[in-house]
């Protein structure tokens, strides 16, 4: 099983190859943000989801894709529409399956999104808005980013996904509020209830 590091750094290696209009992106240059934020995503993830993903990465490396790439590009759709128009040609087409699983998954976070911005409101005023009528030039909502993630992902791993989330809402989890605990205490916090009291 691979481990958490392994798939940051497989997922880093490609982030430096992503090649923006404009240059090389300054987020590019901050590995230990990048660590950190997938980090605490990563650690809300279960093993077949991890191995599944990382499995994606590879076999995207072999045929010469870039799946950070592709991600970026997705995202244009709703903030550079012209310049998506120019690439869109290029990009893998999205299968009826994988757009139902996306969906579903959308569905299910975008409630724990909303549910974190009602408990951690404080907090949530340093997210992304969540919903994708807010995308605009040099803004990306939670929904859009998260939708053309899970758009790189192969269907094999959104069904572990899917799965994971289903049972996770199940038992009354929220992976959103899973991950910015994670965080909170990368920035050195107890908790994250802690982080909305210190944030202003």
């Amino acid at each position: 099983m691979r481990s958490v590091a392994e798939l940051i750094l497989k997922e880093w290696n490609q982030f430096q190859q992503v090649r923006n209009e404009g240059g090389r992106a300054s987020c590019q240059n901050h590995m230990k943000e990048f660590v950190m934020n997938r980090l605490a995503q990563f650690l809300t993830w279960d093993d077949a989801m991890r191995e599944s993903y990382y499995e994606d990465l590879t076999e995207a490396e072999s045929v010469g894709w870039n799946l950070l790439t592709e991600k970026y590009a997705r995202m244009m759709r709703y903030t550079a529409p012209a310049q998506y128009a120019a690439l869109c040609n290029r990009l893998p087409v999205i299968s009826e399956p994988k757009e139902r699983l996306v969906e579903k998954i959308v569905a299910i976070q975008l409630k724990w999104q909303e549910d974190y911005a009602r408990r951690y409101p404080r907090v949530a005023r340093g997210s992304r808005p969540t919903d994708h009528s807010a995308d605009a030039d040099y803004v990306t909502s939670f929904e859009t980013y998260l939708r053309c993630e899970l758009y790189t992902y192969s269907e094999r791993t959104l069904r572990a996904y899917l799965s994971h989330a289903e049972e996770l809402a199940r038992r009354g989890g929220n992976m959103t509020i899973q991950n910015l605990e994670y965080m909170a205490k990368l920035y050195g916090f107890s908790s994250l209830q802690e982080m909305e009291e210190h944030s202003r």
